[in-house]
C-alpha cells in the first residue's frame, strides 16, 4: 500500500523514503556540513592571528647595552634640607662619555638630514616608543640601592654653652653634603624624553567635540522596539532562502537547492549580526541619555562625544564587531566604540573647548570634515582614530552634515553637501572666534570638500584679504569639480590658510564612479591632467594605495598617516620628507609616494609599516 511519500509492507510494516527526497536531505547535509567547516577555519584563523598579535607585527629585540641609573635616595626634612641638595634632584638617565648625541628620527620609517638640530617630537600615541633605558648608548647602575628607612637624617649638634656672656651663641650646624656631591655650575646634561606610563585600562577615551546639522532621533516613550524586531530580518532572510530551496527540489535541483540554503543561512548570519549590534548600540545609548542624530536636514547643534580606543587597536584601523570572530555586541577593549553623545549649550561647548584647547601644548585643534556615504557615528569614530594615530594633543573637531550613510543615497548626499554650506561657515567662524586656538588645522575628504569650498567662499568674502584662519588644509580625495576648485576654491583658500596639500589618486574608484555620473574630472583624481595650483602641494598617493575602493586612505593607509603627522606636527614641506618625490608636468611640479623607499629605512618597533 502506498500513501504520500511512504511505502507500507503488509509484513514487515517498515517505512521508506522516496529516492528524490533523501537526494534533497544528502545534499542540505553536506552543505550545511561544508558551511560549519568553513566558519570553523575562519574562527580559528581569527583567533590564531589574534593570539599572536597579528600577521605584521614585528618582534622586538630586547637592546644589549646596559644603562645607568643614578640611585634614587629619600631626601631630608625641608626644614633641614641645605640648598641644592643632591638628594632633591629627579633620578634620571646618565649617558656614557657626556651628552648624548642626536639620533637619526626613525619614527615613522626616515631618517633625519644630517646636520639638523634634533627637535623634540611626540610619537603617536598608537606608535609610542619604547621607553628611554632601552637605548645601547646608556648602561644601568649597578650600584646597590639604599633603603629608604636606612638612610641617614641631618641632625643638628648640640648647641654649646658660650665660656663669656658677652661670647655670641653658637648656631646649629647642619650636616653639609660631601664636597663631590656638591652640584656642578655647567649646565645638566639633557634628560632623554622618558615614556608615559601605561594605563591599567584595557581601552582609552577620547573625547571629541562636534558640530552637526542633522536631526535628532527619537522614539516613542524613549523606548526600543523589542529585541524580536532587530533579528526579523535575519529570520526572513532564512526563511525565503528555504522557499527557494525547496521550490528547486521539485525540479530536481538538489545541489542548486542545498547551495541556495548555505547562502540564506550565511546571509541570515550576517544581517542577524548587524541587528543585534545596532540594537544593543541604541540601547546603550538610551541607557545613558545621549543624542542620536539621523540623517535628517536639523539646525545647527553643539556638543561633545567619547569615543574609546582599544588597547589593541592598529593605526588605520576602525576596529569593529566581526562575524568572523562570532562577535554580536560592541565592547570597548575590542572595538572603536561611540560610547555618549551629549549636547551641549553654545557658551558651554565653547568654554569647555577653550579649555581644552589651554591644556593642550600647542594650543590647537584639528577639525575633520567627512564627505559621501557616512554617518554621524562613523565620523566621530574616524576623528577619534585619526587624532589617536597622529597623537594630536590639542582639541579634536568635526563637522557631521547630514549624509544618508549609504550606497544609493549619492544624489541626496550631494544636494546636502550644498545646503550645509552656511551652517559649516558659521561653525568655522565661530570656532575661530571663541575657541582661543592659536593654529586651527582642517582635514576635507571626499564630498565634505563641497561643503567646506562653498564655507570658504563666503568667508573669504566676510573676513579680510589675507586673513589666515587656518593653518594645515589638508584636502583629501575631493570630489569637487576641478574647475570649480581652481577657479572659485583655491585661490579663497589660498588667502584663508598657512598651507594647503591636496591628496590624489588614480585608483580611487569614488571618484571614479562620479566622474561618470557628473560628467566631469574630479579635483581629487589623477588622470591627463591632475591639478597642480599655485600655493597647494599636491600629492599623488597612487603607489601606495592599495585599498579596494581607495577612498579613504587619508584615515586607513599608514604611509599616508605618516606624512600627515609629518605635515601637521613637525611643519615639514615636502621637500624635507623623504619618502617624495617630485616630478614635473606641463602644468608643473607635484609630488608622490616613493614605493622603493622602505627598502632603504630602518624600522624600530614604534614606526608604522611603510607599504
Amino acid at each position: 500500500m502506498r500513501i504520500g511519500g511512504w511505502t507500507m509492507s503488509n509484513n514487515a510494516k517498515q517505512a521508506k523514503y522516496s529516492p528524490s527526497i533523501l537526494r534533497y536531505m544528502e545534499a542540505v547535509s553536506l552543505s550545511l556540513f561544508l558551511l560549519a567547516i568553513v566558519l570553523g577555519c575562519a574562527q580559528d584563523k581569527g583567533e590564531q592571528e589574534v593570539a599572536s598579535g597579528g600577521p605584521d607585527d614585528a618582534p622586538y629585540v630586547e637592546p644589549s647595552g646596559p644603562t645607568v641609573v643614578a640611585p634614587v635616595q629619600d631626601p631630608a626634612p625641608m626644614h633641614q634640607q641645605p640648598a641644592f641638595a643632591p638628594e632633591m634632584v629627579e633620578p634620571h638617565l646618565v649617558p656614557q662619555g657626556g651628552a648624548p648625541k642626536a639620533e637619526p628620527d626613525v619614527r615613522f620609517g626616515y631618517s633625519e638630514p644630517s646636520g639638523a638640530a634634533p627637535q623634540p617630537q611626540y610619537a603617536p600615541r598608537s606608535l609610542s616608543p619604547q621607553a628611554s633605558d632601552s637605548s645601547p648608548n646608556l648602561q644601568r647602575s649597578t650600584a646597590p640601592r639604599m633603603s629608604p628607612y636606612s638612610q641617614p637624617q641631618a641632625m643638628p649638634l648640640e648647641m654649646q654653652q658660650p665660656q663669656a656672656m658677652q661670647a655670641p651663641p653658637l648656631q646649629p650646624r647642619m650636616m653639609q653634603a660631601p664636597a663631590e656631591m656638591q652640584p656642578m655650575a655647567a649646565e645638566p646634561e639633557p634628560v632623554p624624553m622618558q615614556a608615559e606610563a601605561p594605563s591599567d585600562d584595557p581601552f582609552d577615551v577620547v573625547e571629541v567635540f562636534y558640530g552637526t546639522d542633522r536631526a535628532p532621533m527619537l522614539w516613542p516613550g524613549g523606548v526600543l522596539p523589542h529585541k524580536f524586531h532587530a533579528l526579523l530580518p535575519a529570520i526572513t532572510c532564512m526563511i525565503l532562502g528555504i522557499a527557494v530551496a525547496l521550490l528547486l527540489t521539485k525540479f530536481k535541483q538538489y545541489i542548486v537547492a542545498g547551495l541556495t540554503v548555505v547562502v540564506a543561512v550565511t546571509g541570515a548570519v550576517v544581517v542577524g549580526q548587524e541587528g543585534w549590534v545596532q540594537y544593543h548600540k541604541f540601547d546603550r545609548f538610551l541607557s545613558n541619555d545621549s543624542v542620536v542624530y539621523g540623517k535628517e536636514q536639523g539646525d545647527l547643534e553643539l556638543g561633545t562625544c567619547k569615543v574609546s580606543i582599544p588597547k589593541s587597536h592598529q593605526a588605520g584601523q576602525l576596529e569593529s564587531p566581526s562575524v568572523v570572530h562570532w562577535e554580536f555586541e560592541e565592547k570597548p577593549e575590542d572595538h572603536v566604540m561611540l560610547m555618549e553623545v551629549k549636547s551641549k549649550e553654545e557658551q558651554e561647548f565653547f568654554n569647555m573647548l577653550k579649555l581644552r584647547v589651554e591644556e593642550s601644548p600647542n594650543h590647537d585643534l584639528l577639525i575633520f570634515i567627512h564627505g559621501f556615504n557616512v554617518t554621524f557615528e562613523d565620523a566621530a569614530r574616524r576623528t577619534a582614530q585619526i587624532a589617536h594615530d597622529l597623537d594630536f594633543r590639542g582639541a579634536p573637531v568635526f563637522f557631521s552634515w547630514p549624509s544618508q550613510g549609504e550606497l544609493l543615497g549619492y544624489v541626496t548626499d550631494r544636494g546636502n553637501s550644498f545646503w550645509t554650506a552656511s551652517h559649516l561657515k558659521e561653525f568655522l567662524l565661530k570656532v575661530h572666534q571663541h575657541s582661543g586656538a592659536q593654529s586651527v588645522h582642517l582635514i576635507a575628504h571626499s564630498m565634505g570638500n563641497r561643503a567646506f569650498g562653498a564655507a570658504v567662499e563666503s568667508l573669504a568674502q566676510d573676513l579680510q584679504l589675507n586673513q589666515k584662519i587656518f593653518n594645515e588644509v589638508i584636502l583629501a580625495a575631493p570630489d569637487v569639480d576641478a574647475r570649480v576648485f581652481q577657479e572659485k576654491i583655491a585661490p579663497n583658500l589660498a588667502g584663508l590658510s598657512q598651507h594647503v596639500t591636496l591628496y590624489a589618486s588614480q585608483n580611487d574608484l569614488a571618484l571614479i564612479a562620479s566622474r561618470a555620473v557628473n560628467g566631469y574630472p574630479r579635483a581629487g583624481d589623477v588622470g591627463a591632467n591632475i591639478l597642480i595650483l599655485n600655493g597647494i602641494d599636491t600629492i599623488d598617493v597612487t603607489q601606495i594605495d592599495t585599498s579596494l575602493m581607495g577612498h579613504a586612505y587619508y584615515g586607513d593607509n599608514t604611509t599616508v598617516i605618516s606624512d600627515i603627522y609629518a605635515l601637521m606636527q613637525n611643519a615639514r614641506m615636502p621637500t624635507q620628507r623623504q619618502w617624495l618625490r617630485d616630478i614635473s608636468s606641463p602644468g608643473g611640479m607635484y609630488w608622490y609616494f616613493d614605493p622603493q623607499y622602505n627598502n632603504s629605512v630602518t624600522r624600530t618597533p614604534s614606526s608604522p609599516p611603510l607599504r
